[in-house]
């Protein structure tokens, strides 16, 4: 990677920064460690007390690139089809409806509190890219 591409990338991350930050006030080391994550190709796990932004943060990242959100609640009775999507009778036959995991930013709340078996639709669909 050249300088320049160096440089541009710099200047990208100030960018989105600055965007988010105009939304998320005092979470500097946060909105880091979130771009890391993204520029990465990673996960990131937001833990914290109700009321700390952690939904905003992820709203105003993707609204700063641009991209499709999507924020799954986890609750006991969710189950793998309402993550990953079902398929659909019509009267052209079955069509598939596209769950919130396929958003290009996803929001999992309260992942401990779904079943095994969803938890695991949801960590096996984060292994894909």
């Amino acid at each position: 990677m050249e300088r320049t591409d160096v440089s541009r990338v710099q200047e990208a991350l100030a960018k989105l920064e600055n965007a988010i930050s105009t939304v998320i006030v005092g979470q500097k080391d946060v909105i880091e460690v979130v771009l890391w994550a993204l520029l990465s190709r990673g996960h990131v796990l937001l833990e914290g007390v109700p009321g700390l932004g952690k939904t905003l943060l992820v709203r105003a990242l993707s609204r700063a690139l641009g991209l499709s959100f999507s924020r799954i609640q986890c609750t006991p009775d969710l189950m793998p089809a309402d993550i990953l999507g079902t398929n659909v009778f019509s009267e052209d036959g079955f069509r598939f409806l596209p769950g919130p995991i396929f958003a290009n930013v996803v929001l999992a709340d309260e992942i401990n509190r779904a079943t095994p078996k969803t938890q695991s639709a949801l960590l096996e669909a984060m292994q894909e890219r």
